[in-house]
């Protein structure tokens, strides 16, 4: 296999890890947070959080649903020659010998591989997420990582741990700890954007971007903290690089305005509810094809026509049962080759 290496959010995709279908919804009257976290949710999405509290997927038709889509996925990316991987199953036996039968409380989701690492050039870093229920997530990959990973050249760093005792005392802040989640983490060449969304228990926090900015910045990444609202749950619900100089983007997210990598681009603007619905978390499978989801409330089409009348191909795939859990086709995958330039190069730009 080719090194592990990623310096472009479109460069062309190698090799990939899809999520698992797998869920152990929070219980929302115990887990204290979670009340504050969903409301990164569209409404009727919230209410079904609530509906299912405590409740674990394979026990409903979720687990069925969403790897039937995953299976739409995984076809599409094997067209193209994509290899593709998978984490193991996490259990609740598996999660309660690791933290506790009491962490339960707090659910457990692998569904969303982007978040629980970053891979950026060849660094592999497993990542400290901010939402209490994202903190077994690694569990699944420690086999995956055992074969892919070591040995293979790549840097491969943990964040510092965290004192869970918090997360479960009713007033958990992540802006307390080094927190980072994949979504909220983009990869330009040598830039690497930040997202902290100002709702206070889920996504990264500034002492998560500050820790990436020590790993990154001797090895010359820059590390821009962006900073979106509350009702966002990750910077990849609110920006999409499809290819160098165009940007899918949710202007009104950004407290501060616009990354100023974006400046001079080609803009594709969506609305606060289209980004909420996940109209901006597709995929470059490379410059020229772009993977889309879609569900019942937001269909695709227009950012779909706006990428195909800049000649970009798009495969728009049903997602609708990811979708609702606050995650679409980037947060299902994470990149371990995808380079613009070539993969065994180093000190890439």
């Amino acid at each position: 296999m080719d090194d592990i290496a990623v310096d472009f959010e479109y460069g062309t995709l190698k090799e990939v890890i899809v999520g698992r279908g797998i869920m152990l919804y929070p219980d929302m009257d115990q887990a204290r947070w979670a009340a504050e976290g969903v409301r990164v949710l569209p409404e009727a999405e919230a209410e079904k959080m609530w509906e299912r509290s405590g409740r674990l997927s394979t026990d409903l038709p979720k687990t069925r649903l969403v790897e039937a889509e995953n299976d739409a996925l995984i076809a599409v990316l094997e067209r193209f020659g994509v290899v593709v991987h998978r984490p193991t199953e996490i259990t609740r036996e598996l999660v309660a010998a690791n933290f506790g039968k009491e962490w339960l409380v707090n659910g457990f989701i692998q569904t969303y591989s982007r978040d629980p690492m970053l891979v950026v050039g060849d660094n592999v870093i497993e990542l400290a997420p901010g939402a209490p229920f994202r903190r077994a997530d690694m569990l699944g990959y420690r086999k995956l990582f055992a074969e892919r990973v070591e040995g293979s050249g790549a840097k491969w760093f943990q964040m510092p741990l965290v004192d869970a005792t918090s997360m479960t005392s009713g007033d958990y802040d992540k802006n307390d700890h080094a927190a980072l989640e994949g979504g909220d983490l983009l990869v330009l060449g040598k830039t690497i954007l930040a997202g902290t969304t100002l709702n206070p228990t889920v996504g990264s926090s500034t002492r998560g971007v500050d820790w990436l900015a020590t790993i990154l910045g001797p090895q010359g990444y820059d590390v821009e903290q962006v900073s979106i609202g509350p009702e966002f749950l990750h910077l990849d619900v609110c920006l999409s690089i499809p290819r160098d100089g165009l940007a899918i983007v949710c202007p009104d997210a950004f407290v501060d305005g616009l990354p100023s990598a974006l400046d001079g681009w080609d803009l594709i603007e969506v609305t606060t509810r289209q980004a909420r619905l996940l109209a901006c978390n597709g995929l470059p499978i490379d410059p020229d094809n772009y993977i889309l989801g879609y569900n019942d409330d937001e269909d695709g089409s227009m950012v779909r026509g706006e990428l195909e009348a800049r000649g970009i191909t798009v495969h728009a795939i049903p997602f609708g049962n990811h979708t609702e859990d606050g995650g679409s086709i980037r947060c299902a995958t994470h990149p371990l080759v995808r380079c613009l330039a070539d993969p065994h190069a180093r000190g890439r730009t």
